[in-house]
């Protein structure tokens, strides 16, 4: 195949390119490989709270320059997506110039920028923290030593804390920033609610009137309107069948909203316990609502054969749902009262076997 070089300067606009004052992101993108003939540019929108597409340059020419400048506000996230598949998001702290060489993969070379990869930090801690408990797991659920599993799930309690502090201290590490920014959207707002109200506090200390911590601070505040004692809001999906599944068609009765995947090892073990107490309370006004963000339909519907699951399914595979309810983890639940009142969350079977008897 032949290689190609083509040398691309684009100053993103955002009013006039050459009129604005102040400082200013310059991207060049060194294309090594005549595959790739276009490139999409994506910026975060701190009010939308996701990635907008913002530019597109295609039919690429060999040896063309384009030019065009973005003016420097704040830290911004910023998703660069070839024609040939491969992206990239990248988090610019501070104005400069953004070098992206492309050609197999996508390499950035620049003082101003990094890739965001947080979930590359997460896998680590992951195998630091849980690799031999996962085996411990499997293990245990193929054998069905329901002992065996109850001692590691109290064993992985403890350990989740340790897991989590650790997540903590890496975004702390990175200070008020676009790249932290990013990195919290991957912690509970509701479990880790103190910690985005302390980083919130150095976003605003640095960057007072920014789309980041007015941002962080909706969320939080959003986050607050799933509290106890509030109204879930509603959402409608199809389930396993195709049939709409609407929540506000629950009220009257006790609900569990329970978000799982077949992935997740914690929520197969409570699976089995849910199935137990569920059909011990045929007869009484209490449901479930199974919401699962599988990708993959096949192991979800397979996860709710073996399981033996008969409560309605919807599977969230873009995450609409999950993201509704500012979630980010898994297992993850809502108990619910006769009015759609969350009474309580997070809840494991025995918790939840418990507060029924009480309510």
């Amino acid at each position: 195949m032949k290689t190609i070089k083509i040398l691309v300067l684009i100053c993103i606009f955002i009013s006039s390119c050459r009129s604005q004052q102040g400082p200013e992101i310059t991207f060049s993108f060194e294309v090594e490989s005549d595959e790739i003939t276009s490139v999409t540019i994506s910026k975060y929108n701190y009010d939308l709270e996701k990635m907008v597409e913002w530019k597109s340059l295609d039919n690429l020419v060999p040896q063309k320059t384009y030019q065009a400048t973005d003016k420097f506000l704040e830290p911004s996230i910023y998703g660069l997506k070839l024609n040939t598949g491969k992206s990239v998001r990248i988090a610019v702290e501070q104005s400069g110039v953004v070098h992206v060489k492309m050609e197999d993969g996508i390499e950035l070379e620049s003082k101003v920028a990094s890739n965001l990869d947080f979930n590359k930090s997460i896998e680590k801690l992951n195998n630091q923290f849980f690799a031999g408990m996962i085996q411990d797991f499997d293990e245990a659920m193929k054998e069905n030593d329901q002992q065996r599993i109850e001692e590691l799930e109290k064993e992985k309690d403890k350990v989740l804390v340790e897991f989590i502090k650790s997540m903590e201290n890496l975004v702390r590490n990175m200070g008020p920033s676009a790249e932290a920014y990013d990195a919290l959207s991957y912690f509970d707002l509701t479990k880790n609610n103190n910690f985005f109200k302390e980083m919130l506090t150095r976003f605003e200390v640095e960057y007072p009137s920014s789309g980041m911590s007015k941002s962080l601070k909706s969320r939080i505040d959003k986050a607050a309107q799933l509290a106890i004692g509030s109204k879930m809001t509603n959402f409608k999906a199809p389930n396993k069948e195709g049939v709409l599944v609407n929540l506000s068609d629950y009220r009257g009765g006790y609900v569990l909203v329970d978000f799982w995947a077949s992935w997740c090892r914690p929520c197969r073990v409570e699976n089995p316990k849910l199935l137990e107490l569920y059909t011990n309370h045929k007869g009484v006004k209490f449901e479930i609502i199974g919401v699962s963000i599988d990708s993959n339909r096949d192991l979800w519907e397979k996860a709710i054969q073996k399981d033996g699951i008969v409560w309605n399914q919807i599977l969230d595979k873009d995450q609409t749902i999950f993201k509704q309810y500012l979630l980010s983890s898994l297992p993850a639940n809502f108990l619910l009262d006769h009015e759609g009142r969350i009474v309580a969350r997070n809840m494991t079977a025995e918790e939840l076997k418990t507060k029924l008897e009480t309510l």
